[in-house]
């Protein structure tokens, strides 16, 4: 027996759609995104549970159509969830993808865990704290459980760290993390994961 966790990415959203974008937290879907959601929606063969949400609202409309197909499941909102936060959101306002490609770039190149852009932003060492800490709350839930989980790309690709490679380090889980494939709009992935995790 084992707990059936499956991993969402929201829709197109405003931000993946090169448009200019204010608060990080409420970037909203495109109309492709709401399409997008909607077919998502129809393609699920099991029946969640329980549907854990990024409190981000692309993320939270991604989910919509979702949680009316299946009005029995609970629902949680999760900060552990959100988007990885790591350039200062007062530094983006009205900014696009492609003109933040060079702090981007930067960012990376520097590969340190625990620096922080700005006093608005979050390290690497945080985002992998709690994406550790939802994989604990996940396996401490009954055997038979079928959660799904609403996200985004970097959240995910953190989570996949902490299920392919338990025992790296920060800086090893940095690297590890930047070599995963992108994750696609409404891609989704699952696992079925035991009861246990490293503390």
């Amino acid at each position: 027996m084992s707990i059936h966790l499956v991993l969402i990415r929201h829709s197109e959203s405003a931000g993946n759609a090169g448009l200019r974008t204010s608060d990080h937290r409420k970037i909203p879907l495109t109309e492709r995104g709401i399409a997008q959601a909607e077919a998502l929606a129809k393609t699920w063969t099991e029946t969640p549970d329980i549907i854990y949400l990024s409190p981000f609202q692309r993320a939270q409309d991604t989910a919509q159509p979702t949680i009316r197909r299946f009005p029995q499941a609970l629902l949680r909102t999760s900060e552990d969830l959100q988007e990885f936060t790591y350039l200062s959101p007062a530094t983006c306002v009205s900014t696009t993808k492609d003109e933040r490609r060079p702090r981007v770039d930067a960012y990376w190149a520097r590969l340190d865990p625990t620096y922080v852009d700005g006093v608005d932003a979050e390290s690497f060492a945080e985002l992998a704290e709690r994406t550790h800490h939802f994989l604990q709350e996940i396996r401490s839930m009954p055997e038979t459980s079928t959660v799904f989980a609403f996200s985004h790309m970097m959240c995910i690709t953190c989570i996949r760290t902490w299920l392919d490679h338990p025992e790296a380090d920060l800086k090893e889980r940095m690297q590890l993390f930047r070599a995963y494939p992108f994750i696609q709009n409404t891609e989704w992935m699952d696992f079925q994961l035991g009861r246990k995790i490293k503390d």
